[in-house]
């Protein structure tokens, strides 16, 4: 039951907020100027279990009586102050408060998560200071707006934001369905809502719906592979170097869209640089013929045109150079990327839309066409124009870029390997690497079952296994067969595929800096293995080096 007392705070002082209080338990209201305190009368029970102590009636009675005389003086004189018992801010917060020494019971019911004599909960410092802070914001407000609105003073502002809001159309409001359910009933009722949406048909409330903040989700993955803020925070902040590219012939279809990353950029010039796929320049290794259009689809929605600055099939990259009024952030290099790592694939759809999806870096190789050893593959799938888009870590960091695979699958390019690719390219203007003819696996890869058997029956712990020899080539003449491993692969040791590649490209950046003749050779000693006969046997490769994926016969 609620009674009002009347307290000794001045007008003045008072702030014009109403705290309602939900709680049935409700047992007094204190009018204070226009500050309308509740104070709180725990439930029995709940006192009884904090405090674990029974007490009677009439104690409670004179206890009430104690907290309510210490809280509110009643009937005091206009000039009296209130006394020091209870502060204003006690009165803001509605938690009665007395300055005494606190009994047992209190103190109880504190280290059980109650607050004093009221029973409520207590709160988070920093959130009960906010809350605080709000109050007295909103009624300095209020009292600004009541002291301007008796000055008949109304600023320019509110009014145009009155007449904004007044002019937006109201939602469409449909009739309520007959709760009887009877067909006719229903029937006039669907043609009703059926004339209202056609009446309601105008571009502004069309509009409104396709407003980013009605819309569902333009990708349902995406939504789903980024949950967390901090992840959001992350993929929008490397989400700034991921573009769309799409090639568009002469009479204007759309041939290829990927996405590109922007790897460099001229602020002075308003340049960048792109690195996308080579299927927007290509058709099956070679140029497209006749050469089509390479535009940019920014992430502020504008369009460039792009010049193809160089391409490497083998690497399936290309690299674009635009002029854009659009102020890039370039993008943080991480390391190679590990197997068993957790990545997030960054993309654009052909709207420019950016799309994600969040998987791990399968502990699993394949050989691949053109002896693309160098694939590490997704377990993820990648969503339509996903070829070229940014692989990132959990730092927002690029470790490597994405493509679509044979049969389905999701490979990644390690960032080392881009890198250095485009380094040589800038220095020498060309990307060389040693051609073996052998597509390998390696031995890390294999079950724990087949490796077991390996050791004991081979004594081999560690090695390259020929997936595959191409045909006509120095390898095969030389009897490098399918099945056999390659214990030493002369000084550069037994790596992961993606590591071998990016030493591979060292001795082809090694091999222009030194200025060798392009049709020169050198030689690699190998020490390979053949299972079937049980024995092993050194064999000098010789190698030539090529910037293509042809392979070349020797």
């Amino acid at each position: 039951m609620m009674r009002r007392i009347t307290t000794s705070c001045v007008e003045a002082e008072a702030d014009p907020l109403v705290f309602a209080n939900p709680e049935p338990n409700a047992r007094e209201e204190s009018p204070i100027g226009c500050l309308r305190v509740v104070v709180m009368e725990p439930r029995s029970s709940h006192l009884a279990a904090a405090s674990g102590e029974a007490t009677s009636e009439d104690h409670g009675d004179r206890r009430r009586r104690s907290t309510r005389d210490a809280a509110c003086q009643t009937e005091l004189a206009p000039e009296e102050e209130p006394g020091p018992a209870m502060t204003m801010k006690n009165f803001r917060c509605g938690l009665p408060s007395t300055t005494g020494p606190e009994e047992p019971s209190q103190k109880k019911a504190k280290r059980s998560g109650w607050s004093g004599p009221a029973g409520l909960p207590v709160a988070a410092p920093e959130i009960q200071a906010a809350a605080e802070r709000f109050f007295d914001t909103v009624a300095q407000r209020q009292r600004e707006a009541a002291a301007a609105s008796a000055r008949g003073d109304c600023s320019g502002a509110s009014r145009a934001a009155a007449a904004t809001i007044a002019a937006r159309p109201l939602p469409l409001r449909f009739p309520p369905y007959p709760k009887n359910g009877k067909g006719t009933d229903v029937r006039n009722w669907m043609k009703e809502c059926r004339r209202l949406e056609l009446v309601a048909e105008d571009p502004l409330a069309k509009l409104v719906e396709d407003l980013p903040t009605l819309r569902e989700p333009n990708d349902p993955d995406t939504a789903e592979a980024v949950g967390s803020s901090r992840d959001k925070a992350m993929v929008l902040a490397a989400a700034r170097s991921i573009v769309s590219v799409s090639s568009v012939a002469l009479d204007g279809k759309v041939i290829c869209q990927c996405t590109g990353i922007v790897i460099g950029w001229n602020e002075a010039n308003r340049r960048a640089r792109i690195l996308t796929c080579s299927e927007t320049v290509c058709d099956m290794g070679r140029l497209r013929d006749p050469k089509p259009k390479v535009h940019v689809h920014l992430p502020n929605k504008t369009v460039s045109e792009g010049q193809l600055l160089f391409f490497n099939v083998h690497y399936d990259i290309a690299l674009l150079e635009i002029t854009a009024d659009f102020k890039f952030q370039l993008p943080s290099f991480g390391s190679s990327p590990n197997y068993g790592q957790e990545v997030f694939v960054l993309s654009r759809d052909k709207e420019s839309f950016l799309t994600v999806r969040h998987g791990r870096i399968s502990w699993f190789e394949k050989t691949g066409i053109f002896g693309r050893n160098y694939h590490m593959f997704l377990s993820c799938e990648l969503p339509e124009g996903g070829d070229g888009g940014s692989v990132i870590d959990h730092d927002g960091n690029v470790v490597g870029m994405s493509f679509y695979g044979w049969e389905s699958n999701t490979t990644i390019l390690a960032i080392s390997t881009m890198l250095m690719c485009i380094e040589m390219w800038m220095k020498f203007s060309r990307i060389a690497r040693p051609i073996h003819g052998l597509h390998l696996r390696t031995m890390e890869m294999m079950d724990v079952s087949s490796l077991e058997t390996i050791l004991d029956d081979y004594n081999i712990d560690c090695g390259y296994i020929v997936d595959k020899v191409a045909n006509d080539t120095t390898a095969e003449r030389l009897g490098i067969r399918r099945g056999d491993v390659i214990v030493s692969f002369d000084e550069l040791g037994i790596h992961t595929l993606p590591k071998f590649e990016d030493l591979l490209l060292s001795l082809g950046w090694e091999f222009l800096r030194r200025g060798f003749d392009s049709s020169a050779m050198i030689d690699f000693k190998l020490e390979v293995y053949d299972l079937l006969k049980h024995s092993s046997r050194t064999i000098i490769l010789p190698v030539g080096f090529c910037d293509s994926s042809e392979l070349v016969k020797t």
